[in-house]
């Protein structure tokens, strides 16, 4: 029989339930055929299978990234823009500058004010003064790490208009000095009046940027994501490489557009009043829509119930010229889109934005919709009292853990250690029976699963979770990547586990995901992805 492939001869990590851990796999055509032992499934292969003998090696589901930007990390390579992330002081962040590829903007990504020196001790200041000294007349803007605020030059923001009289954006801050100049900082909403003039990549290089990025994440055993903000410009995209045949992961796309669709109920009410777009069999879904709550800590914009240690709470960025109109506008917004029938995934950081979103969400509740599954994105504060709320409306969480790794030092600094060490409870979410997954924030941070299933496991590393009451099993943990995120998409009777039946998504590991040593768990490689019984990266 052809279109069959035996794998056998090692451990496979089903993580179903009923199934548990087996010897061998069988799939045929693109559905996941027989799990059992090399026996049994042998026995049901045809006599033209294709065998892969593992050689104990290990099947588990394919990795699914719950909330991956994957246009914005495709396009965050060096071809296109420098990277930051490691710059210690502003001599290293002017030796990458000089590297910036050749164009009319200088474009960067990935710095943080506790990672540069100066910044962090405070003997200089965030200032498009220092950039001049840099890039001179060529307009520079420079991606934050969190992607929630961009440092630009003087040229970028004369490009923009941007002056001393120039009025904050609503939801947005243009960071002054003591005379009101603008520094150069921009914060949330603010952001959009430079990148908005940022000439864009053609069709054919973001087509090849995005392609050439999902073969290096099929790599890591990554079958699936969603991506958060997916414009009507970037849904073409997808349509044309899924009918090329080039799409090598399953996007499940949550749709958004630019302001004020995402902060009012009115803009986003004229965004759906146009037609949805068709989906595309399971390789190109449509998940629902992204909406915005708060910021986030490290700015202080996320909104708490506790002030941050220079002052101030933040607050919500949906419309309002104050709190509670827009409290209003945000039970507006998910009133809207539960009584279209779409689900939301809400950007939310400070617990008392969540908690906002939960009141939102139970108040839109009163429109009966079973098994609705809105989403809390993030959801990194969570106030004691909204667990048994959040299980009880099956509203889902997808924590990042990877922020963990990325974002310690910058948390610290706003919020102190002790709030810090509550940050994504995932075991506190699990313990309460609230639907979780976990996720990179891709290109916020590296896209790897294994330092997150690290992190939460309590393996050793940049602000792991220290506490034995806190951590996860290791099964827990690659559940966030696999079933968790398929019930977020409400596709978990097809994928995020291995059994008859269900899609046949799956990596096969050099180790084992759930005995590795935390050594050895870090380094663990893909030998084999395969996406609907197709071998990926071809």
């Amino acid at each position: 029989m052809t279109g069959e492939l035996l794998l056998r001869g090692g451990s496979v990590r089903t993580l179903d339930p009923e199934t548990g851990t087996a010897e061998a796999l069988l799939i045929r055509g693109d559905r996941v055929h027989a799990v059992g032992t090399d026996r049994e499934v042998t026995a049901a292969a045809g006599p033209d299978a294709r065998v892969f003998e593992l050689d104990g090696a290990t099947v588990v589901p394919g990795i699914n990234d719950a909330h991956l930007h994957l246009i914005w990390h495709a396009l965050s390579g060096p071809e296109f823009c420098v990277n930051l992330a490691a710059a210690g002081d502003l001599d290293a962040v002017a030796a990458a500058l000089a590297t910036a590829p050749p164009g009319e903007w200088v474009l960067g990504r990935g710095w943080r004010e506790t990672s540069i020196a100066e910044f962090a001790e405070g003997t200089a200041p965030v200032s498009r003064r220092w950039l001049d000294t840099v890039t001179g007349d060529r307009p520079t803007l420079l991606h934050h790490a969190s992607a929630h605020s961009v440092w630009c030059n003087s040229a970028a923001l004369r490009r923009a208009g941007i002056t001393a009289a120039t009025p904050d954006p609503p939801a947005g801050e243009i960071v002054r000095d003591e005379h009101g100049e603008p520094t150069g900082l921009l914060l949330e909403s603010a952001q959009d009046l430079v990148k908005r003039l940022l000439p864009q990549p053609g069709r054919a290089q973001r087509l090849d940027a995005i392609a050439a990025t999902m073969a290096r994440l099929n790599r890591l055993g990554v079958t699936s994501l969603t991506d958060p903000m997916v414009t009507p410009e970037l849904w073409q995209d997808y349509r044309e490489l899924h009918a090329s045949g080039r799409l090598t992961l399953r996007i499940c796309a949550l749709l958004h557009w630019a302001e004020p669709a995402t902060d009012s109920a009115e803009g986003l009410r004229r965004a759906l009043d146009w037609p949805l777009p068709r989906e595309h069999g399971e390789l190109l879904r449509v998940g629902g829509i992204k909406l915005f709550a708060d910021g986030v800590p490290t700015h202080g914009t996320a909104w708490m119930h506790r002030p941050y240690s220079g002052g101030g709470y933040g607050d919500l960025v949906t419309a309002g010229a104050d709190t509670p109109r827009r409290v209003r506008e945000l039970h507006a917004l998910i009133r809207l889109a539960h009584r279209r029938r779409i689900r939301a995934q809400v950007h939310v950081t400070g617990d008392r934005a969540a908690d906002a979103v939960v009141d939102a969400i139970e108040a839109a509740a009163a429109d009966p919709w079973p098994d609705a599954r809105h989403v809390l994105i993030h959801g990194t504060f969570l106030s004691p009292r909204v667990y048994e709320r959040l299980a009880r409306n099956g509203i889902g969480v997808i924590t990042s853990s990877l922020m963990r790794t990325y974002s310690g030092p910058s948390m610290v600094r706003t919020l102190g250690e002790q709030q810090w060490a509550d940050a994504f409870p995932a075991r506190t979410l699990l313990d309460n029976g609230v639907p979780t997954a976990d996720s990179s924030d891709a290109p916020v941070t590296d896209p790897d699963w294994r330092r997150g299933l690290a992190t939460f496991t309590g393996v050793p590393g940049p602000n792991p979770f220290a506490a034995p009451t806190e951590r996860l099993t290791r099964e827990e943990g690659l559940g966030l990547w696999t079933s968790g995120p398929a019930w977020m998409e409400k596709t978990e009777r097809h994928k995020g586990t291995l059994a008859p039946g269900r899609l046949a998504d799956l990596a096969v590991l050099d180790g084992d995901p759930l005995t590795a040593t935390g050594a050895e768990l870090l380094e663990l490689r893909s030998v084999l992805t395969v996406l609907g019984g197709r071998v990926v990266p071809g």
